[in-house]
This record gives structure tokens, C-alpha cells and sequence, in this order.
């Protein structure tokens, strides 16, 4: 079974047709793909979607059937990493390292605590999916064929 960390800006497109939606899907559909992320995902992914409401690219029906669907995916398919001290510490150093925003760092800082999993990265940010590649994880781009 392949490990698949999926980080904010590739959930967003499980809840949101855009470029690399049909390829995050596929994950959520292949049997043998394990899915993890971050708890405090959830909540960057309310804020995109929130935005997503506020731009007039969704309705606010529209946004509290996608959380429920968020919540029942979440569920049902992931595995959640909490976050911890040694999480903020690492990320500190991943920001100094790597010029890393905040969500970013602590994305990454939780992908290295799994590392000995061989987790791959899912995510649409280029600039963690540089660092990431530069700490040794594999990475998928959803939005690159």
C-alpha cells in the first residue's frame, strides 16, 4: 500500500473542480492508497473553501454540504497526524532552511515524522514541494501530468 500525505492545496481540489481534481480524486477512489494528512488541515481547508464562498466561486449552501462531505471523508479515509512540540520545533527550522511560510513548515515538519513510512506528498505548492524534495520525500503534483 502506497502513503499519500495529502496537504491543503490538493484536498481543496477533492471539494472543488479545478486543475488537478480528476488526479486527487483517483486517490480517493484507488483501494490500495492510504491516505494522511495534518488535523489542522481541517481547518485551512475550511478557511480555502470560506474564501472559495467569499470570492462568489461558491454558495454558502454550497460550502455546508462540501464540510459535511469534508467531514465524512475525513472519516472514513484519513488518517490524522496531530500535531505536536516536536512538529513546531522541526518547522521552525524548516522555515529558516527552506523560507517556508507557516501551514507550510508544519505540513512538512509532519511529513518527516513519518518519514521511515516512505509517505509521498501530495500538494499543488511548489515551494513545499521543492523543500519536501529536498528533505528526501517523494512528491505528486496533482495539477503536472
Amino acid at each position: 500500500m502506497a502513503l499519500y500525505y495529502v496537504d491543503t492545496s490538493a484536498l481543496v481540489k477533492r471539494y472543488h473542480v479545478e486543475q488537478g481534481s480528476d488526479r486527487v480524486d483517483g486517490l480517493f477512489a484507488d483501494a490500495d492508497a492510504g491516505l494522511v494528512t495534518a488535523n489542522f488541515a481541517l481547518t485551512e481547508l475550511t478557511s480555502a473553501l470560506d474564501r472559495k464562498c467569499q470570492e462568489g466561486l461558491l454558495g454558502r449552501e454550497g460550502l455546508a454540504q462540501v464540510l459535511a462531505a469534508v467531514a465524512q471523508d475525513i472519516l472514513a479515509e484519513f488518517w490524522l497526524l496531530e500535531l505536536d512540540r516536536a512538529h513546531v520545533r522541526l518547522s521552525q527550522a524548516l522555515i529558516l532552511s527552506h523560507h517556508l511560510r507557516t501551514l507550510d513548515a508544519l505540513h512538512l515538519a509532519v511529513i518527516l515524522s513519518i518519514k521511515d513510512l516512505h509517505p509521498v506528498l501530495v500538494s499543488a505548492d511548489i515551494q513545499l514541494l521543492q523543500a519536501a524534495s529536498r528533505e528526501g520525500i517523494a512528491l505528486l503534483n496533482p495539477e503536472t501530468v
